[in-house]
């Protein structure tokens, strides 16, 4: 995927930028965050939730590495780990999922028991 491909989903519509995340994501079975010498990296959404930014590919998230998180560390997740473990312990602690998080820190705010059942819904449509 090339650096203007990037920049075309980031000019998508919040909906379609949803959807292509399940896309992409599903395609590489991984999603990227980043992480700080804290730990993981959580950021408060446009509602002030606090949320962690994922995305669905290695050049997505090095775009907002790029362009926003220069000291943060990429580190990808298995999707599958992701769906079946991540999100639970996201819901219990109160955290979102930030979908494809733009350079600015917006992106799609969702809350994790919502965005598993519809990642669940996509792979299950995949097979």
């Amino acid at each position: 995927m090339s650096y203007s491909d990037v920049e075309s989903v980031f000019c998508l519509t919040p909906d379609k930028r949803y959807k292509q995340f399940f896309n992409v994501a599903s395609e590489a079975e991984q999603i990227w965050g980043f992480k700080d010498k804290n730990g993981w990296i959580t950021i408060k959404d446009e509602d002030n939730n606090i949320a962690m930014p994922v995305w669905p590919s290695y050049e997505f998230a090095k775009y907002c590495q790029e362009n926003q998180w220069k000291e943060a560390q990429m580190e990808g997740i298995d999707l599958f780990e992701f769906l079946e473990y991540w999100l639970d312990g996201m819901k219990r602690d109160g955290c979102r999922v930030l979908v494809l998080s733009d350079s600015d820190g917006r992106g799609v705010s969702v809350e994790a028991d919502k965005f598993k059942k519809e990642l669940e819904e996509h792979l299950s449509e995949q097979v």
